[in-house]
């Protein structure tokens, strides 16, 4: 691994994997305080945009219409600018109409070049008087401006004033601004203002200042989102053209109200209208979908084509709608439209009191949920697994998404969710990648260790292995020993539950007269016991052959057994001791089940009650006495332990009856048949349940003395 990678995987580990997420929900706060000053802005922007191309202003009718000089009036009428008396002329015929106010989207600033003094300027071989006979063109505008419809001049808000700059004659009556608010609001030094005479004229002036948002204008390809509604013109406030209109429609008894607080504007009402705002007096345009049946020629207007009720009751808007005349702007709806449609929209949103609202709590409010969420990430993903991990993140994401759509959907908010859950994938992305190398750490570590338990199980398998064929080398093999002899015969098997068991059998001649028999049973299973089982039955062939008596044999074997047995196991035997010759049985039953003894068909167990005593290491020193039994030719021994009888089938146990039955039913069959279909009995009683015990078995068939020694 190399020495960059180590230094990252200690960055995203440092800190229990949380160092570097804190550190990344620290810098996406302080991104989103500036998110002005960062690329950011234009994804927020767009988000915005995403907004209302989903969710559009319903425009359910049409209460403005936009006469435009297009390029059909271009065509019959001549090139602009026109002659003031042709515009006096559009005034009037759509004054006659009686629309609710006329908004006049051009700027006269100029005297018209037809005017008799500049005609005379220019041609002074013109007869003067005849010019002065001619009718004077701005004054007939002036009059078709000061009819009985409110008529509105356009007036554009200037920062560096030009030649021919000068603040408007007129401004409205406005309510009191405090400070606050009129450091707010947009301010132009000077303004580009109509002819005097013309402003006199008109009911009112108006800004039609608009551009694109002012914020990475060189990234937002000119989409204007806000507009002013109202400004501060040299020292005095000045409503919007659209606004302007809608206050002169309302007459002036209808004071205009400027709503407040101490971050400056929130809102505008005009009558009963109001129109929310943002601090600064702009309005977030919410646009409509553009159409083109409130655009109309004004060659078509001048022509009489129209009704005067098509213009009752309207707004109507007088500007610019051909290609060199007119400034196209882009909303955020994707459209390509003519400057001169804002005022619709803004007409409209005030009617309709539809504006976008981001309060100046938005941007605390959103800075909010990004800490609360980076806060929630960094808690719940280490605890989590991938995959739940990788839910909970777009569950997040989802839901702070899902809260701007509804935010705009229920009012409006500009809420902005998809910028937050970008600012929050950092700090996912290092927590997962944290939570992934802790994983893969455990993986790796869960694979060594379980490599490392095969291994171990390996070897200990192997061991246990190696240990059961030495202890199964300890079991003598009576087919070996004794398959020759003519005087009995001996059948012995022995099957551990486990690798290894406690059970143990032996048999082997103390003299060329006496056979020794032994089974033995040590508590407990598995090692421990195997072990036990290795020293009673080395101990118990040690003993029997010293020539004592099988009585002190038995008591010497408990001495020693006691002697060192730290684990307190305890054994289980039978030992016999058979004359070979006159069938005499000497025997000692120390807590062992008594064999069974099958003669002339009948079956019973050897007496071991009274001689019978304890398990060896039980007690430490019991005085054990030998019982003596003859056997007659062709007796039938058979030494067990209880893995035999206490063999379960999940319900009940084998028992000494089935035993018995099946020793019963088989005796006269090989021993070493005898022996395996006994086992197999019991395999098949089990019923595939596992051994619970060892299994260990010995049959002795005395034959009696041979014929030819009777």
């Amino acid at each position: 691994m190399s020495k960059a990678t180590r230094i990252i995987l200690a960055l995203i580990r440092a800190g229990r994997g949380r160092a570097l997420p804190l550190v990344f929900l620290a810098l996406a706060s302080l991104a989103l305080v500036q998110i002005d000053q960062t690329p950011l802005a234009s994804l927020r922007n767009a988000q915005f945009d995403r907004y209302q191309r989903q969710m559009p202003r319903p425009r359910l009718d049409e209460p403005v219409i936009v006469v435009g000089i297009d390029s059909n009036s271009l065509h019959q009428y001549g090139q602009w600018p026109w002659p003031r008396d042709l515009m006096a002329q559009l005034v009037t015929t759509i004054q006659a109409s009686q629309p609710l106010a006329i908004g006049l989207d051009i700027i006269f600033a100029e005297r018209d070049r037809y005017s008799p003094d500049i005609l005379a300027a220019r041609m002074p071989h013109l007869n003067r008087e005849s010019l002065n006979r001619l009718p004077k063109p701005d004054q007939l505008l002036a009059e078709a401006i000061k009819g009985k419809t409110p008529t509105v001049l356009a007036l554009a808000g200037l920062n560096n004033p030009l030649p021919g700059a000068r603040l408007p004659g007129k401004y409205p009556a406005m309510p009191a601004l405090d400070e606050k608010t009129r450091v707010e609001l947009s301010h132009y030094e000077s303004a580009l203002s109509s002819l005097s005479a013309l402003e006199a004229a008109a009911g009112g002036v108006g800004l039609i200042n608009s551009g694109p948002d002012r914020l990475h204008q060189e990234n937002e390809r000119g989409i204007v989102r806000r507009v002013p509604a109202l400004a501060m013109v040299g020292d005095h406030p000045l409503f919007s053209l659209p606004l302007e209109m809608v206050r002169q429609a309302l007459g002036e008894d209808s004071s205009p109200i400027v709503e407040f607080d101490r971050h400056g504007m929130t809102a505008i009402a005009l009558g009963s209208y109001r129109l929310p705002t943002q601090s600064n007096g702009e309005l977030l345009l919410h646009y409509g979908r553009a159409n083109s049946n409130y655009y109309l020629s004004a060659a078509d207007v001048l022509a009489g084509k129209y009704s005067p009720e098509f213009f009752q009751s309207r707004f109507v808007i007088i500007g610019f709608n051909t290609t060199g005349l007119q400034d196209r702007i882009m909303t955020p709806l994707g459209d390509s439209l003519p400057g001169i449609d804002i005022h619709a929209q803004v007409i409209e949103s005030l009617l309709s009191g539809s504006a976008l609202q981001r309060p100046f709590w938005m941007e605390k409010l959103e800075l909010i949920a990004l800490l609360l969420g980076g806060i929630f990430l960094i808690l719940a993903v280490p605890a989590l697994k991938p995959r739940y991990a990788i839910f909970s993140f777009a569950g997040l994401g989802g839901l702070i998404i899902g809260a701007g759509y509804l935010a705009f959907f229920t009012g409006q908010w500009l809420f902005d969710g998809p910028t937050l859950a970008l600012m929050l994938s950092p700090v996912f992305t290092s927590l997962l990648s944290n939570t992934l190398i802790t994983a893969d750490a455990q993986r790796r570590d869960n694979a060594r260790q379980l490599q490392a338990s095969r291994e171990e199980a390996a070897r200990i398998n192997g061991e246990l292995d190696a240990a059961r064929r030495i202890q199964m080398g300890l079991l003598p093999d009576p087919q070996r020993l004794f398959g020759n002899e003519p005087r009995f015969s001996i059948a012995a098997l022995l099957e551990p539950a486990r690798a290894v068991g406690g059970d143990y059998y032996d048999c082997f001649m103390l003299d060329p007269q006496h056979l020794c028999l032994v089974i033995g049973d040590v508590s407990g299973k598995g090692v421990p016991a195997s072990l036990f089982m290795a020293i009673s039955k080395t101990l118990t062939g040690t003993l029997t052959r010293q020539g004592t008596s099988l009585a002190e044999a038995v008591r010497h074997l408990e001495t020693e057994l006691s002697r060192a047995n730290p684990e307190y196991l305890f054994v289980t035997s039978f030992m016999a001791v058979l004359d070979v010759e006159s069938g005499w049985l000497d025997y000692v039953s120390a807590g062992h089940d008594a064999p069974l003894l099958v003669r002339r068909g009948c079956i019973s167990r050897l007496d071991t009650a009274e001689q019978g005593g304890p398990p060896l290491c039980a007690l430490g020193d019991y005085p054990f006495e030998s019982a003596r039994t003859r056997l007659e030719a062709d007796d039938l021994l058979c030494l067990f332990t209880d893995g035999i009888t206490e063999a379960d089938n999940g319900s009940t146990m084998f028992g000494s009856q089935r035993l018995e039955e099946q020793l019963l039913a088989a005796s006269e069959r090989d021993l070493v048949e005898l022996a395996g279909q006994l086992r197999d009995s019991v395999r098949a009683f089990e019923s595939g349940q596992p051994a619970a015990d060892d299994l260990t078995l010995m049959l002795l068939r005395w034959h009696g003395r041979p014929l030819s020694e009777r």
